[in-house]
């Protein structure tokens, strides 16, 4: 595989696993935009604020499940966009999840339209076809450790930055909002099918999060941006049925191959050209 090829792939199948096991999805295509977006006479007081999204994180704690729909969007020299549906689940950590409408995948040669990813065990998994599994001896799943991808090699790092920079837990991330110095309530917002009240806030680490919390106290909608390292990734789900089944299983050993000696691999011919 020449340097070029090899790099394209090796940022496509990078990125496809970054956004493995995260939320979002985006305010449309061109479609609606948050309404009551500006403070009013019907916008809450901090102090109020504070205790909807308190609120709220004790209800998404409890859940532990939910289905979503989620669209990522990555800037930067690796960016890119990606679908997800499916189930997602933390405490622990899964997700079983349907991937489509990918820049990633169209940029591996050979890859499927559409694939499934899966997370378990603190681990990603990530179904790359059968033309692809042809060169990896018959496997199909391709497995990311996120304690791996951040282990301080040069082309790794690279690769997969944001996979550790984005929190998949929704609970906690509401947990956070609420302490935040800066959460507000910026009023009624609507997008598609999805109502709700708008919160949102600054956090630590180039983050910003906005929810939608429903009429039931659990959130509907939850956008979280992250700026690091000259990109940005910005994720936004929706969540409905919440404690809905999530009882996902990694793939058996036997067929799964590592992401890390992949991606070392590459990057050996990386170095050639």
């Amino acid at each position: 595989m020449g340097s070029s090829a090899g790099k394209r792939v090796a940022f496509a199948l990078a990125a496809v696993v970054v956004v493995a096991g995260v939320s979002g999805c985006e305010d449309g295509d061109g479609g609606t935009k948050p309404a009551g977006a500006s403070a009013g006479p019907a916008t809450q007081s901090r102090e109020e604020a504070v205790k909807a999204v308190r609120a709220a994180y004790t209800k998404t704690a409890e859940a532990k499940s939910a289905k979503v729909e989620m669209r990522v969007v990555v800037s930067g020299d690796q960016g890119g966009s990606s679908t997800f549906t499916g189930v997602q689940g933390w405490s622990p950590s899964v997700a079983d999840l349907k991937v489509t409408d990918s820049t990633y995948l169209e940029g591996i040669p050979g890859a499927p339209v559409e694939t499934r990813m899966l997370t378990a065990g603190g681990a990603t998994y990530m179904d790359v076809g059968a033309e692809q599994a042809a060169q990896t001896g018959g496997k199909r799943w391709m497995k990311v450790e996120a304690e791996g991808a951040a282990g301080g090699d040069e082309l790794l790092t690279q690769l997969t930055a944001g996979l550790s920079s984005v929190n998949q837990d929704p609970a906690q991330e509401l947990g956070l909002l609420a302490g935040s110095s800066t959460v507000k309530h910026l009023g009624p917002a609507k997008g598609g099918d999805v109502t709700g009240q708008r919160y949102e806030g600054a956090l630590s680490g180039g983050k910003h999060v906005e929810v939608w919390i429903g009429t039931d106290g659990y959130p509907v909608r939850m956008i979280v941006e992250t700026t690091a390292g000259g990109s940005s990734t910005k994720l936004t789900t929706n969540y409905r049925d919440y404690g809905a089944k999530a009882a996902v299983q990694a793939p058996p050993a036997d067929e799964t191959f590592g992401f890390m000696e992949l991606l070392k691999k590459i990057g050996q011919g990386l170095g050639q050209g």
